[in-house]
């Protein structure tokens, strides 16, 4: 019973104090005024700063375009004149449908270039014979260069990296199962995405108020992947194919940025109708690799 009493004379203490404080008034306002100024005051940026947040806003294509550049993107529009609707020019109309109804036009230029990407993957794969970790992550990365811009995408990159080395070494001997070892390699690097981001706004290393939250995410979630190829390959291997990854993704992202090439895709977006055939005839390839002619060339010398 005096458990009981306790509990409710602490329930009422807990209820009523907010009453008793705010009943000092205008001397806790004028504190909380006063604790709030300093933090306002550091909230907002300077005029350098504003015009260069407002820049970076401006380059990442992964957002909606601003207004006027949505009227720029129409009047390059009218530079095609596509005639009466026909098979050859009804995925330009359709284009043209989107953007008038609202579509950012960004968001097309993205959405009908990941094929190429996906295809320019698949070459250097099939064809040229570069080992990468699949075909979501170098897109993945692209987009994110896209989103964060190059030094802070590298940055990020060689964090998560560290994050989920440390994580491996660390939990090398320690015998659970995959999936609560994984948790614990994105609890690495969860916490050192955190400290990157702290100390890159602390010093200036870098400009974090423009990054949003989803490409860290992204990135924080493909270490999976990163994880996977460190657990069962050796760090030679992990390395060069970490290194790929990137090579690719870096490619993806000037691909990307290429203005010239985000403009005839919107002009003529049924271009994207080739990369099937090309797809199949990369599908159907069986020769040796162009890498295979240097790893197997004393081989091929002594075939002869």
């Amino acid at each position: 019973m005096r458990q009981i009493g306790t509990f409710i004379l602490f329930t009422i203490i807990l209820l009523f104090y907010p009453s008793f404080t705010y009943a000092e008034g205008e001397e806790n306002t004028v504190t909380l005024v006063e604790l709030s100024s300093p933090s306002a005051e550091l909230a907002s940026p300077s005029a350098t700063e504003a015009a260069k947040l407002e820049q970076i806003k401006i380059q990442n294509v992964t957002q909606p375009e601003e207004p006027p550049k949505k009227e720029e993107i129409f009047e390059i529009l009218t530079q095609r004149k596509l005639g009466k609707p026909s098979l050859l020019n009804g995925f330009a109309y359709a284009v043209r449908f989107a953007l008038t109804s609202g579509v950012p036009a960004n968001t097309v230029m993205l959405v009908l270039l990941l094929p190429l990407l996906a295809t320019i993957i698949a070459f250097f794969r099939h064809i040229v014979g570069l080992p990468s970790l699949g075909l979501l992550l170098p897109i993945a990365l692209s987009i994110t260069l896209m989103a964060t811009g190059i030094p802070a995408g590298i940055l990020l990159l060689l964090t998560i990296i560290v994050g989920t080395t440390t994580a491996r070494i660390l939990m090398k001997k320690i015998r659970i199962m995959y999936l609560p070892k994984l948790a614990m390699s994105l609890w690495f690097v969860s916490l050192f995405i955190f400290l990157t981001l702290t100390v890159s706004a602390w010093q200036g290393i870098l400009e974090v108020k423009q990054l949003s939250i989803f490409p860290i995410l992204l990135l924080i979630l493909l270490s999976e992947q990163i994880f996977a190829i460190q657990v069962g390959t050796t760090p030679k291997q992990a390395a060069q194919v970490t290194m790929i990854t990137f090579f690719l993704a870096l490619l993806g992202y000037f691909i990307l940025s290429w203005e010239a090439l985000r403009t005839f895709i919107l002009l003529y977006p049924e271009a994207v109708i080739a990369l099937v055939p090309i797809n199949f005839i990369i599908g159907r390839w069986f020769g040796l690799r162009f890498t295979e002619y240097f790893r197997f060339a004393e081989v091929l010398k002594h075939g002869r």
